[in-house]
């Protein structure tokens, strides 16, 4: 399939900047997570309380992801992020200052809608800047370098909780965002291009449906889906299975956990370099039976109760290097066919992949048995979905002649 239409912008944005962005919502979630015990302590709150914390952050950013992305259809990229990340960095400083428990949650549940235009809007100006082949190692950089932010992010925490005390996490986050604030209203320019903006405008519901409808976007959206819902099946499921069923020192866990991230560093690395001599057709065919082949045999060995720690690390290694084929070409197609509602596309995506995220690490609590089982079942099945959906083939667009034909689309709210 061709490239579709040539990039709009005459000026590219920072791919750093991009790649922070879409970091943002990483750095929220596991800088927090060491000030867990001393909010308990401080609030005098039992721990379902504090959980609170993190689970409105999350529920915030979904609801912002069906929100952000259809507005910056409609009126712009820049105006829609800079508004996100100023509510963002007040929400940040609102945390900070919050004299109960209760202030602090909500105050969290602001910043997951704040948080929710980075990740969003990063994805829908690659696609405003980038063809479809440009795309996918644009997407490569952007996840080698926001892969940094869960590595560092729990160990930065932890050295901010241990100086000061837990409102200095939410201090720095705070001045994170009014940073990554400034330097968006200084360096980037609106990508969205002035004749989209004001074209025809379409109702919410039929977006939706085009792009819901559109064949390759769905089953390449399910794609980043299923195999996302297997890497948060791992997230949320290793301190559990590393610590507890197999006995990992709490000093080496970090270590392990770092392993898989690596991988995936390592995948959007080879995709970044193979993309540009490669079809990222079979870039992402070869992803996704690594995805599944890994799945596979990690739940075969975890059900065999045989290789331990390795029989749990290799086969998540091979998983997330796969996936570090899968998502930035997985991405750029879903993208591709739909330049001019790139946001609604990218609002979709990112909406998809915490639902599976959640659901996954749900299902890996539900069923955890003090055995990996639960986690490597789950990853199996996010492994065999992944497969299934990226298999089913409908009949493919031609990308640049649907670009060429159709009008200008604005996103009527």
């Amino acid at each position: 399939m061709p490239d579709p239409s040539p990039p709009h912008a005459t000026r590219r944005p920072s791919v750093l900047l991009l790649a922070a962005l879409t970091g943002l919502t990483a750095l929220s979630i596991d800088m927090s997570l060491p000030a867990m015990p001393q909010l308990q302590r401080t609030f005098g709150a039992g721990v379902g309380a504090v959980q609170l914390t993190l689970s409105l952050f999350l529920a915030g950013f979904a609801a912002g992801q069906l929100v952000c992305g259809v507005v910056a259809d409609r009126i712009g990229r820049r105006p829609v992020l800079l508004a996100g990340l100023a509510l963002f960095t007040a929400a940040g400083i609102a945390c900070a200052l919050s004299p109960s428990l209760p202030v602090l949650v909500g105050a969290r549940l602001v910043q997951g809608l704040g948080a929710s235009v980075g990740p969003i809007l990063a994805r829908a100006i690659v696609r405003d800047c980038f063809a479809s082949r440009e795309a996918s190692g644009v997407l490569s950089q952007i996840t080698q370098v926001m892969i940094a932010a869960p590595i560092v992010a729990p160990t930065a925490g932890s050295l901010l909780l241990t100086a000061f005390d837990w409102l200095a996490i939410f201090l720095v986050l705070g001045a994170a965002g009014l940073v990554l604030w400034l330097v968006a209203w200084r360096g980037l320019r609106e990508t969205l291009p002035a004749a989209v903006r004001h074209g025809e405008r379409v109702p919410l519901l039929r977006s939706y449906a085009a792009v819901l409808t559109h064949r390759d976007s769905l089953r390449h959206g399910l794609t980043t889906c299923f195999s996302y819902g297997g890497m948060f099946a791992y997230i949320s499921g290793s301190p559990f299975v590393l610590i507890d069923a197999l006995g990992v020192p709490r000093t080496l866990f970090g270590v392990l956990f770092a392993l898989p991230a690596l991988a995936l560093m390592v995948g959007a690395t080879l995709n970044r370099r193979l993309v540009t001599r490669m079809d990222p057709a079979l870039l992402l065919r070869r992803g996704v039976l690594a995805v599944f082949g890994a799945g596979l045999a990690l739940a075969v060995l975890a059900w065999l109760d045989i290789g331990g720690v390795p029989g749990v690390m290799v086969p998540m290694m091979a998983y997330m290097l796969g996936l570090g084929l899968v998502q930035p070409n997985a991405t750029a197609a879903a993208l591709a066919p739909h330049g001019r509602a790139a946001g609604v596309t990218s609002s979709l995506i990112g909406s998809a992949q915490t639902a599976a995220g959640a659901i996954s690490g749900s299902i890996v609590g539900a069923f955890y048995d003090h055995t990996p089982r639960s986690l490597a079942t789950t990853v199996a099945v996010a492994g065999i979905l992944t497969l299934l959906v990226h298999d089913r083939r409908g009949p493919d667009r031609d990308t640049a002649e649907e670009e060429a034909v159709s009008p200008p689309l604005v996103v009527e709210a």
